[in-house]
């Protein structure tokens, strides 16, 4: 990713991280992750705002966490409830392992306050932008996600 540059926004000065709790232990900076590891994949989706958003998109891809020194994950996980700043949806791992955590669309570096998006192939309003949260649960047969979510509406 790309260094921050002054007047990029209020929060410019400060590291965008991404915390990994519940069945997960570990943080990652995104401002630290090198750009050879950053995943390229086209989605487009209907926002929760009611924009369209779509095209090709650069990021982190979650399953990539797995593979970090730094993170530890229960293998026991079952879901992943992805939060930011008061709105959090909950998807099956399987589903959070196909997405990314997007820095860029279409070749252009997001603003510091919607980066990074978590993008994956979900209904609208199912993807987060700003994510500072993902937390892992193990979910029993007759837990509902939808119960560990903070939809805002």
């Amino acid at each position: 990713m790309r260094p921050r540059e002054r007047g990029e926004g209020p929060d410019a000065a400060s590291p965008i991280a991404v915390r990994l709790r519940g069945l997960a232990d570990g943080t990652v900076v995104c401002d630290a992750v090198d750009d050879g590891e950053l995943e390229r994949v086209e989605e487009e989706f209907l926002c929760a705002s009611g924009e369209r958003w779509g095209g090709v998109w650069r990021g982190l891809p979650v399953a990539a966490l797995l593979d970090r020194p730094d993170v530890a994950i229960d293998p026991e996980a079952t879901h992943v409830r992805v939060g930011a700043n008061g709105y959090a949806v909950c998807v099956p791992i399987r589903t959070a392992l196909d997405a990314v955590l997007a820095v860029e669309r279409a070749g252009d570096p997001l603003p510091p306050a919607r980066r990074p998006r978590f993008v994956a192939p979900v209904d609208a309003g199912r993807t987060v932008r700003g994510v500072r949260e993902l937390r892992f649960l193990r979910l029993g047969p007759s837990e509902e996600p939808r119960d560990y979510e903070d939809l805002g509406y």
